[in-house]
This record gives C-alpha cells, sequence and structure tokens, in this order.
C-alpha cells in the first residue's frame, strides 16, 4: 500500500528542483520516493543540457561545412570528402532522432554504429587529402565528428563518450604529427582545427558531470537534513527500506499460513526462513532504539560518511532542538563539502561525562560536542561555518595540537528519567 507521502513525492511531471523541496518538506518517507523518480526520469534532468548539446552539435556542423566550401576549389578528391560529410550528417541526425525517441536515452548498439560510420567518414576525409596535392586544402571532417560526440554527451554515459573523444584526438594528434614533418606550414593550422574538433566534446563532457554532482549533492543534503526533525531515536532510510522488506516478507509468509498455502506445522526450510525473519526483524528494531538522528545523517550520507567519525554511545545528540541539529549539520557538511582539493577528516564527538546531573533553574542542562578536524588548514573553512555553530551554541576554537578542534557547549532541555 502507498503511503501518502510516497504518492505526493512520486510526480512524474515534477523536475529535480521541485522533487527535492519536497522531500524537505515531507521527510524521510518521501526520500526513497525522490531517489527512485530522480534516477528513473530523464537521467539526473539533464534534459535541457542535452538539447543545448545537440544545438552546439548543429553549429559545429555548420561550421564544417563551411570549411568544406572553402576548400572545395583545392579539393582534388572532394566526392570523398561530399560522401564522408553526407554520411556523418545522416548519423547525427539519425542518433538524435532515436534519442529523442527514448527520452534522452540512446541504445549501445546505435552509437557504436555511429563511432563506425564516424570512424569512415575520417578515413575518407583523411584519403582525400593524402591524395590531393594542393596545400589549401585541410581535413574538415574532424569538425563534424566532435559535433557528433557531443550531441551524445548526455545520451550516452559519461565515460564512452570520453572514451570515444580520446580516441578522436589521439588519431587528430598522430595526423597532426606526422604533417609536422611533412607540412610544418601547415602543423599551426593543423592543431586550431584540432582544438575546434575536440574542445566542445571535452567542455560538455565537463559541464554534465558538474551538474550530475551538483544534483547528488543536493539529494545527499536533503536525505540529511531529513533527520533534523526525526525523533531522539529511530530508523533511519536505509533502516527503513529493511524494515518495509522484512515485513513484507513475513506478510506474504502468514497470508500463506492463513490460506492454508502452507500446513501447519511448517516444514524445515520455512521454519528456518521464519526464524531468519523474526532475528532480522527484532535486529532492526532494537537498531532503531540504539542509533541517534545524527548517527544517520552521517551514516547515510555519501559525502559525510567516509569524513566523519561519530562516537555518541549515550545517544545525547538525540536532545538537540532541531535548530541546533540545522547548526551542527550545516558546519559538517561545509567543512566538508566546501574544502576544495583537501579531503578533511572530522571527530566528532558528544561527550555526557560533563553533563550535570541536576537541572537549571530553567530546566536545561549543557551538553559539551567537540569537533576534531583535520586535514585543513582554518583559513580554508567557510566562514559560514562559525554561524551554523553558534545556532548550536557557544564555542571556542583551537589550532594549536596540529588539529582544529572545535568545542562547542550546547543547552539543551533536561531528558525526562522515565525515557
Amino acid at each position: 500500500m502507498t503511503t501518502p507521502g510516497r504518492s505526493r513525492a512520486r510526480t512524474p511531471d515534477g523536475g529535480v528542483l521541485t522533487q527535492l523541496v519536497r522531500a524537505r518538506r515531507i521527510g524521510p518517507r518521501a526520500v526513497d520516493a525522490v531517489r527512485q523518480d530522480i534516477e528513473r526520469d530523464s537521467r539526473l534532468g539533464i534534459g535541457y543540457l542535452g538539447i543545448g548539446a545537440v544545438i552546439v552539435g548543429i553549429m559545429m556542423l555548420i561550421r564544417g561545412l563551411v570549411s568544406f566550401a572553402w576548400t572545395w576549389a583545392a579539393n582534388d578528391w572532394r566526392l570523398l570528402t561530399l560522401v564522408a560529410w553526407v554520411i556523418v550528417i545522416a548519423a547525427f541526425a539519425a542518433v538524435v532522432l532515436m534519442a529523442r525517441r527514448s527520452r534522452g536515452v540512446l541504445a549501445p548498439w546505435a552509437f557504436r554504429s555511429l563511432l563506425a560510420v564516424d570512424a569512415v567518414a575520417l578515413g575518407l576525409d583523411y584519403a582525400a587529402l593524402l591524395l590531393g596535392d594542393d596545400p589549401e586544402n585541410y581535413l574538415t571532417i574532424g569538425i563534424g565528428v566532435g559535433g557528433s560526440l557531443l550531441a551524445c554527451v548526455t545520451f550516452r554515459p559519461l565515460g564512452s563518450i570520453l572514451a570515444a573523444t580520446i580516441g578522436l584526438t589521439a588519431i587528430s594528434l598522430t595526423f597532426l604529427g606526422w604533417q609536422s614533418f611533412t607540412e610544418p606550414q601547415s602543423a599551426a593550422f593543423g592543431f586550431a582545427q584540432l582544438v575546434l574538433t575536440v574542445m566542445p566534446a571535452f567542455a560538455g563532457i565537463v559541464i554534465v558531470r558538474s551538474f550530475g554532482q551538483l544534483v547528488q549533492r543536493e539529494l545527499d543534503r536533503t536525505v540529511i537534513e531529513s533527520t533534523i526533525d526525526a525523533p531522539r531515536f529511530g530508523l533511519g532510510l536505509l533502516a527503513s527500506s529493511e524494515l518495509a522488506r522484512l515485513d513484507l516478507a513475513a506478510e506474504e509468509l502468514l497470508q500463506d499460513v492463513a490460506t492454508g498455502r502452507v500446513d501447519l506445522p511448517l516444514d524445515r526450510e520455512l521454519a528456518s526462513t521464519a526464524s531468519s525473519l523474526a532475528t532480522d526483524l527484532r535486529r532492526t528494531l532494537v537498531a532503531g532504539r540504539r542509533e541517534t538522528w545524527l548517527h544517520h545523517a552521517i551514516t547515510e550520507s555519501e559525502y559525510l560518511a567516509p569524513a566523519v567519525t561519530l562516537s555518541d554511545p549515550g545517544g545525547l545528540a538525540g536532545y538537540l532542538e532541531p535548530v541546533q541539529r540545522d547548526g551542527l549539520l550545516s558546519a559538517i557538511w561545509l567543512i566538508v563539502d566546501e574544502s576544495g582539493r583537501s579531503n578533511p577528516t572530522i571527530d566528532l564527538s558528544v561527550n555526557g561525562q560533563d553533563v550535570p546531573s541536576r537541572s537549571t533553574a530553567d530546566d536545561r542542562m549543557g551538553l559539551p560536542i567537540v569537533m576534531s578536524v583535520g586535514g585543513i588548514a582554518r583559513r580554508r573553512i567557510d566562514p559560514a561555518v562559525w554561524s551554523a555553530l553558534s545556532r548550536v551554541g557557544q564555542y571556542s576554537v583551537d589550532a594549536r595540537a596540529g588539529r582544529l578542534r572545535v568545542s562547542v557547549d550546547a543547552h539543551v532541555v533536561v531528558p525526562d528519567a522515565s525515557r
């Protein structure tokens, strides 16, 4: 049965940013659905980038045709180059139409066919250049091949586009090296043609990859921010998915027993399955009473998990208020995500040894939080980190021990002893 959160998150017409906003509002119930929607729909929302890549690819084809027209009189074997341009344009149009019909995904065989056609076209243009003897003639089909690869940058995995572009670069450099020995005066122009051929494809790869990383970071931050309003202890997203799977398996087994499809007593195999289900259910539910929201926010984040080590045996981080939780998570996220080329590590400790046993007059207690940050200098930390920590409590910074030690004195409501 679909939960209300899931039904709201699964909106076929919603874009990636819309889904992220909904996930922030709905909370943990919707994040799994958002992940699946983003992976299933339009490959991380790069459809608009794909349209732009196709348009730039068409412009490269036009630029190459202008060069072909410029060398028409100097090309003694112009018919070979003309055939090369015809098949390159036909292949370009075919792959774009196929990708559009399949919602921006190009089949592997179609991409391999495009590469084969482009290789034949390159061979024809090279043959026309080598067979002729006019020094004013030069290669033009490479620009069209580069435009074809650029148009496919969102239709295929970036690895395959990168490999094809590197192959085109290697072929072009090989010919350019040979040309620098035979016709040194043409080497500079050949290099300019090489840049025009491959640089747009490399730029497209970088742009699409950067956009994908941006969306993944936003989604990852949405996941960890969904824990801000979570109870002190509870199940994380991964554990919730596992619990749902176990619950379904147990329900199916009980349904089989109730309808008579399975006879009682259970045979050895089904009894072992039922015992395993019961053990896994207990293990998952017990874990939900030991792991705080902060534990789930760190372990279920692709960015924070490798960099942050949490020590909170008493689960005291669960007493932080939502504003304090948001400040602490923001500070950790900014240190890890905005660190540039460095790879910082954070040892986070929520120490309960110094927590007073008696409440203050306003029923609040001090909660010491210590962050030991390594691998990054203090001057490279975003100033917004200190603003975020100020929402947690009063903090002090000590950078004398080689690592940056940040101590935060948070004040939280005294927990009920009965809880």
